[in-house]
């Protein structure tokens, strides 16, 4: 064997060294980085879904019903003057027909004191979700995604026989992990969810997914 053949089989030795341990260290970092994306992109997300909740919820406080748009909600942020009202505890004396007396009825008292921008009660009520810097706009499309925007729905179900307003507000994988898919498919396919969702049209709740 020639010098020069002995020369070329250690480069290609040394080439498939090189190219084995990059493929080793891609194995073991590869789940670290998608964690690490997963968890910066979901808390993202969900902090979006959740600010989107409370809006539905001061929405529905005001107009009795749930906004069935993004934009809706939106401009109801940006816009509304809403009602803040004052709740008391109090009570009276009512006559009881069983026990032949008065007795003492507790009651809850409300009583519109004033008005404020629907931002600004939302903000007191969530200083977390609705800082000095937040920006309605944004809630316009997922974070993270190529223009994607959350899909929502509102519906009435009926809940020990009264019907109840319910929505629900879904974030898809495909969405929040766009620019990642081909990159990271297998981890993606293997998280518990297909997408974040908050509400639900079929039972009366507000939670999320995530928890």
């Amino acid at each position: 064997m020639t010098p020069r053949t002995i020369l070329i089989i250690r480069i290609v030795l040394g080439l498939v060294a090189v190219l084995f341990s990059f493929r080793i260290y891609r194995i073991i970092m590869e789940p670290i980085e998608f964690q690490n994306i997963r968890d910066k992109r979901y808390t993202a997300v969900i902090e979006q879904l959740e600010q989107l909740r409370e809006a539905q919820l001061a929405f529905k406080n005001e107009y009795g019903m749930y906004a069935t748009e993004i934009p809706t909600l939106i401009d109801f942020i940006k816009n509304a003057e809403v009602t803040i009202v004052e709740r008391k505890d109090s009570s009276f004396m009512q006559y009881n027909k069983v026990y032949q007396t008065d007795m003492l009825k507790d009651t809850i008292i409300y009583r519109v004191i004033g008005s404020a921008s629907a931002l600004t009660k939302l903000r007191n009520q969530r200083e977390d979700l609705f800082p000095e810097d937040f920006n309605p706009d944004l809630l316009a499309t997922i974070k993270y995604s190529q223009d994607s925007t959350f899909k929502m729905g509102t519906a009435e179900v009926e809940k020990n026989g009264v019907k109840v307003p319910v929505f629900e507000i879904r974030a898809s994988n495909k969405a929040i992990f766009g620019d990642v898919l081909d990159q990271y498919s297998n981890y993606i396919k293997r998280l518990k969810t297909n997408e974040l969702i908050v509400g639900s049209l079929t039972e009366p709740t507000l939670s999320g997914n995530w928890k």
